[in-house]
């Protein structure tokens, strides 16, 4: 089937928007310098089960908590241990579990990961062999791709190091797949009542006889949902931004394609952790690094 994915534009009414700009004081985010005089912002965030949202605030190397009506609640403050040579916050990618805990990958060059622990407002780090992208949570544990041949794995995140598995697990247990190739995208689904197998195919909306290439954020919910994000380009037009938002069910319904705003800014760390979905629920939600602050879109479960 077609996915066509649209020029960015801006998000539906159904999204509402939370602003927490930048600045000095406590209650405020942090930008540090990149290349090209960039100045960057936090390396995303996660929310817990409390509904709070924990950004990495990269610059001021803490997680500033923030309620979800954009409160500021407390911050904690990462040690010199977890930071690499003493000084420098190179994690990325922020899940919550259902704990409420927080795991952090860290990739570390060709051949180990890091991942940062926060518990109880505990920080910990801890490295191991296996360059790994952690991408997605089932609540429990970490799911992510090699970067060497992107096979899946899974991590607990109490008792590194990951090891390979066959799919992917939902918040609610059941088995997944979703592989890019090129211009299509492969979606396996084992437990659903009728086991189910989609081919997405992308296109460009303006003209859908034109292929489009896409990177892709997944995310699931408890009722076993799949959630995922695209942005990429027409094959037409490799400068056009074009992406989309939708939702397959648990018995693999595809939704109709949502049309997304860019994603990116210069402030952007450039991690593709942009889409969220808050634990014990099938709520998704968005968080875009703009160059004033970090701007979270929220909303229920989308529907099929």
């Amino acid at each position: 089937m077609q996915v066509l994915l649209q020029p960015f534009s801006e998000l539906g009414g159904l999204w509402s928007e939370l602003f927490i700009p930048y600045g000095e004081a406590v209650d405020q985010l942090g930008t540090s310098p990149g290349g090209d005089d960039l100045m960057l912002g936090p390396e995303f965030g996660t929310q817990t089960p409390d509904g709070n949202y924990w950004i990495l605030d990269a610059a001021k190397q803490r997680a500033a908590v923030f309620s979800a009506d954009g409160t500021y609640l407390e911050q904690v403050v990462f040690p010199e241990e977890v930071l690499v040579d003493g000084q420098y916050f190179q994690y990325q990618m922020p899940q919550a579990l259902d704990d409420g805990s927080i795991a952090v990958g860290g990739f570390r060059g060709e051949d180990s990961t890091a991942l940062l622990r926060i518990v109880d407002g505990n920080v910990s780090s801890t490295t191991f062999e296996g360059a790994i992208s952690w991408v997605t949570t089932d609540g429990d544990d970490l799911y992510g791709l090699s970067f060497e041949d992107a096979q899946p794995y899974r991590l607990d995140p109490d008792n590194p190091p990951g090891v390979p598995v066959d799919w992917l697990m939902t918040r609610a247990g059941t088995r997944f797949s979703i592989v890019v190739q090129g211009d299509e995208i492969l979606v396996q689904l084992p437990d659903a009542a009728a086991p189910v197998t989609r081919i997405l195919q992308l296109r460009y909306s303006e003209d859908p006889e034109v292929a489009a290439h896409a990177g892709i954020e997944v995310e699931t919910g408890v009722d076993g949902s799949i959630f995922i994000l695209f942005y990429g380009a027409p094959e037409s037009d490799d400068s056009l931004g074009i992406g989309g938002f939708l939702r397959i069910s648990p018995e693999g319904v595809v939704s109709d394609v949502e049309p997304i705003r860019d994603p990116f800014s210069p402030a952007d760390p450039g991690s593709p952790a942009h889409l969220g979905v808050t634990p014990l629920s099938s709520d998704a939600w968005l968080v875009m690094v703009d160059e004033d602050g970090v701007r979270i879109y929220t909303r229920g479960l989308v529907a099929s």
